[in-house]
Order: C-alpha cells, then structure tokens, then sequence
C-alpha cells in the first residue's frame, strides 16, 4: 500500500513537471519566432545601410545636389553687426521715450 501511495505522488510530480515543460516549450516556441523576426529585420536593415552606403559613396544622380553660394560671415563682422544693431535700438528706444512724453504733456494741457 505504501508503495502505491509513493508511485501515485512521483506520478503526480512527473505530471506537474511535464505540465511546467509544456509551459516552457510554448515560451520558447514563441522566442523563436520572435528571434527569427527580428533577424529578418536585422537584414533588410543592413541591407539598406548598405545601399545608402554605396549611393553616398557613389551618387548616381548627381544633380540632386548643388553647392550653396555665399560664405559664413567672420566672427568679427557678426560682432560688428551686433553692436550696430543695439546702437539703433537704443536710438529708436530713446524716440520713443521722446515721442510719450510729448504725448504725455500735450494730453495734460
């Protein structure tokens, strides 16, 4: 009798452990495929890096692109234009300054 009942325990143990394996084998069912798509994407992605590669390397049209006339401005002159810049602000701040207190006065009268 107690050999019966310890042979319907590990039967149960064997049950639970092919129930957890079967669990597991469905996991790494769905691992898979999930592997093999992103390998797929992997290589299209290559793939595309290396045609815009080799089109960088070797531009077929070649008139897609233009150089751009003009040149950037020294550090020197940007300054140059910043003060001259502020200068004129100042000038047209102080009218304005002028032009309300004018208004001011003329609406006291």
């Amino acid at each position: 009798l107690e050999d019966i009942r310890l042979l319907k325990l590990k039967i149960r143990d064997l049950q639970r452990q092919l129930h957890i394996a079967k669990g597991g084998q469905e996991n790494v069912d769905d691992l898979s495929r999930n592997l093999i798509q992103a390998q797929k994407d992997l290589l299209k992605e290559k793939v595309k890096v290396k045609a815009l590669t080799d089109e960088l390397e070797n531009p077929m049209n070649v008139h897609r692109w233009r150089k751009l006339e003009g040149s950037d401005p020294d550090a020197y002159e940007m300054i140059q234009k910043i003060h001259i810049l502020q200068k004129r602000l100042l000038l047209k701040t102080e009218e304005v300054v002028k032009k309300n207190s004018s208004i001011q006065e003329q609406e006291e009268r």
